[in-house]
């Protein structure tokens, strides 16, 4: 990717610090605590001078008054939201997936709600704090209808806390925004057909290989996680045939590297390269992002859905919602992911993800957790029978081999004729009809 690219890319998947913003609002709630005043002892200055009082039924002790009241509003505001963020991470990472966390503590309205909030309790305290401990000659004007037009702006941005939340914890919101992120993924990692290769990239080609190969490793983990989350390869190729050098990328894109793991193989004369410029162009993370590559968002998806079929939640229609999304990213990476032969010796290679690689990733485990449950057979058997015709018959082995297997887990699990037919026939809402999709009109 561009240089542009990589820094959208770099911006978008690294995590923001929660505390960063509201302790800006902060600290501008502070500065705007001495402005204001200062600014309405001037207003009262121009009042005098000019012989005319506005907002004359306005009395200091009121504002007063009313400026703590705004104080003690915010401060109750502030601790019913954070209780309330902290229980519905608590419920998401429990019935939804441990992946929710990460998407709600980014979310930018939290982090303009809480540092808002604060910055209201603390600029109100100050002013009314600023009156009560000395004898000031002015009328807080300015700094009353600033705190109004707070209070206001607080009350939005409560508003629009908790619709987000709700959304974020409502199963069939988030699945929409997983499969969103997903579909971004799916078109900026795979944007127009095919990649140069599939699988393992080929080590043919490139600068010559000149004596034994140099790995570079992990030596010290990454402040911000371990977890590589993207790289840029455009730079890496230029900075390859720069170098004289073949350089391959050891991780996949979700990989945790450990430490003294290798990250690069270097073929080539190997003190050429500088090692600063080769990490530079790794981006790592705590946890695999939803929006940085199709795995993630298929590994997110499926989760929800395993965490559906266990034995204490028991929902086996969340599952089956989550493969109508699934259906929806392998549909789309079908096409993208087919070989196609490298157009030139690449200087830089590294592993990509196969067609049976994401078909592995999303469907695998809810095979398996779901070999119990008639609706979600049926709904994978209709998902099979969707993705077969965009790969081609020449891919469909992968899809081929798993109907097998669940043909022959069907005979174990379903000792009964009527259990084995139903579910045996693929359905796209899992049990709509009983005969299935393939089940003539009447």
């Amino acid at each position: 990717m561009g240089g542009w690219r990589w820094y959208r890319t770099r911006r978008r998947l690294r995590a923001h610090r929660v505390w960063k913003l509201p302790v800006v609002l902060l600290l501008a709630g502070l500065f705007l605590s001495w402005l204001l005043p200062a600014a309405d002892r001037e207003f009262t200055h121009l009042q005098r001078d000019l012989g005319e009082q506005f907002f004359p039924h306005l009395d200091s002790g009121s504002m007063s008054t009313l400026l703590g009241t705004v104080a003690g509003g915010m401060i109750t505001l502030t601790g019913l939201v954070f209780t309330a963020l902290t229980l519905a991470m608590q419920f998401g990472a429990a019935q939804l997936s441990v992946r929710v966390v990460p998407i709600l503590q980014q979310e930018p309205v939290m982090r303009w709600a809480m540092g808002t909030f604060m910055a209201t309790f603390v600029y109100t305290l100050m002013v009314s704090v600023r009156l009560a401990v000395r004898e000031e000659d002015y009328r807080p004007v300015l700094s009353m209808l600033f705190a109004i037009g707070l209070s206001v702006v607080c009350a939005v941005l409560f508003f629009a806390l908790v619709a987000r939340v709700s959304g974020v914890l409502n199963s069939g919101a988030l699945l929409r925004t997983l499969a969103a992120e997903g579909r971004r993924a799916v078109f900026r990692t795979h944007p127009s057909g095919p990649p140069a290769t599939d699988g393992e990239a080929s080590p043919e080609g490139g600068p010559p290989a000149d004596g034994d190969p140099e790995v570079l490793r992990l030596s010290r983990p990454p402040r911000s996680g371990q977890v590589l989350l993207a790289f840029d390869g455009r730079r890496l190729e230029r900075l390859a045939r720069r170098w004289g050098v073949r350089v391959e990328l050891v991780p996949v894109v979700g990989d945790f590297v450990a430490l003294e793991a290798p990250l690069f193989v270097v073929y080539g004369p190997g003190g050429r390269i500088r090692r600063r410029a080769l990490l530079r162009c790794l981006l790592f993370g705590e946890t695999q992002s939803v929006s940085g590559d199709p795995a993630g968002a298929l590994r997110a998806l499926v989760d929800i859905a395993l965490k559906a079929l266990s034995p204490a939640v028991n929902d086996p229609g969340r599952a089956v919602q989550v493969l109508d999304h699934i259906e929806d990213l392998l549909v789309l990476l079908a096409p993208r992911t087919a070989p196609a032969p490298a157009a030139r010796p690449a200087a830089f290679t590294h592993r990509t993800r196969s067609w049976a690689d994401y078909v592995c990733i999303g469907t695998d485990e809810i095979r398996h957790f779901g070999a119990a449950s008639v609706q979600v057979q049926r709904r994978l058997r209709a998902l099979y029978a969707t993705v077969v015709p965009v790969c081609g018959p020449d891919r469909a082995g992968p899809v081929d081999a798993r109907l097998a297997t669940m043909d022959a887990e069907a005979l174990r699990q379903w000792p009964q004729e009527l259990d084995r037919r139903l579910a045996g026939r693929p359905d796209p809402q899992g049990l709509g009809t009983e005969g299935g999709s393939g089940a003539p009109a009447p």
